[in-house]
């Protein structure tokens, strides 16, 4: 079962491995993302960043799909990264376990507008986030499990 959805483009970082896997106790990450899951670097730095007692997967988007709607994953306290908005959306659309999602870290791009320190937002991330919206129950801005949520609507 996935516990949250967090949309951070740096992956799993220190900021994430302590107080995000601390606030949700996870028993499982698994990281959606098919760059890093093809890329053997990136594997082996986010199996470095990994905290201790927690398991790791890493996979590319349909592979991570798969994993979580094998009834094996109900089972399992999972916490899903994923590097971008539309990764989010397509594993949305391709499962039925992702209630709770958590924006972190959209990276500065063109066209882009800063919404928040680290969330950088442009057209296309607009309407992914507002089909997003449609089809979770609990859509949040929030860096760090203390802040008070954001909830994403003012920026739609």
């Amino acid at each position: 079962m996935v516990e949250l959805c967090r949309i951070d483009d740096r992956l799993l970082h220190g900021q994430v491995a302590v107080t995000w896997v601390g606030a949700v106790a996870p028993e499982a990450i698994l990281i959606a993302n098919d760059e890093a899951a093809t890329n053997e670097m990136s594997k082996l730095a986010l199996k470095m960043a990994k905290p201790a007692g927690v398991k790791l997967a890493v996979k590319t988007i349909a592979d991570a799909a798969t994993l979580l709607n094998n009834p094996n994953a109900k089972k399992i306290k999972i916490f899903l990264i994923t590097r971008t908005i539309q990764d989010t959306l397509e594993l949305v659309k391709m499962t039925d376990c992702i209630h709770r999602v958590n924006i972190g870290g959209v990276k500065n791009k063109e066209g882009g507008k800063m919404i928040a320190a680290t969330v950088c937002l442009n057209d296309e991330d607009i309407q992914a986030l507002k089909e997003l919206k449609s089809l979770v129950g609990d859509l949040e801005l929030r860096m760090v499990p203390s802040e008070s949520k954001t909830n994403i609507d003012r920026y739609l």
